[in-house]
């Protein structure tokens, strides 16, 4: 089993941000393997410029593989989702939004494919916040639950960004 982690809009966040290395490191302990792909722009570049550095870095992404995504990170999962032949295990969206929060973002398209998308997932996981200053909110988690179903949990966690994720972990632990 794997894990990848799609950190959110670069420069503000990197590998060493938030809460990324950390829940890489428990989940590696845990056996499976878990990277973070480095995308300096993102957020910044075209997506089809950063949809395309992710192609050239190879990823395994198959029936047993996680996707997480925080924030600008949800989108990539999304674009990714749509282009895959084979559903993954798990998608956990950590502040993830699907329309225009009020901030300018290269990664968010006006449309998806929600069934394709819906296809390539076993199971869903939405962490919203009733108090995410960025608009990535319960709102947002409502949308995307409306979309894809699965599991929609909202918090008063702001937007994600403490070193430690005791839930996310927890619900992660399920798959070992």
């Amino acid at each position: 089993m794997n894990a990848i982690i799609f950190h959110g809009s670069s420069p503000h966040s990197t590998v060493q941000s938030f809460w990324y290395q950390n829940v890489a490191n428990e989940l590696n302990l845990l056996n499976i393997e878990t990277v973070i792909p480095q995308l300096p722009r993102l957020d910044q570049d075209p997506l089809s410029e950063t949809l395309g550095q992710i192609k050239k870095m190879n990823l395994t992404i198959n029936e047993d593989t996680i996707l997480i995504g925080h924030s600008a990170g949800t989108n990539i999962i999304f674009s990714v989702l749509e282009d895959l032949a084979t559903p993954v295990k798990a998608v956990f969206l950590v502040a993830g939004y699907c329309t225009p929060n009020g901030m300018q973002h290269t990664t968010l398209r006006e449309n998806y494919d929600w069934q394709t998308i819906k296809s390539h997932v076993q199971d869903f996981y939405m962490l919203n916040s009733f108090n995410d200053p960025f608009n990535c909110n319960e709102k947002q988690g409502k949308l995307l639950f409306d979309k894809l179903g699965g599991t929609l949990i909202l918090k008063n966690e702001g937007h994600f960004i403490k070193k430690e994720q005791p839930l996310l972990m927890a619900l992660l632990k399920q798959y070992t």
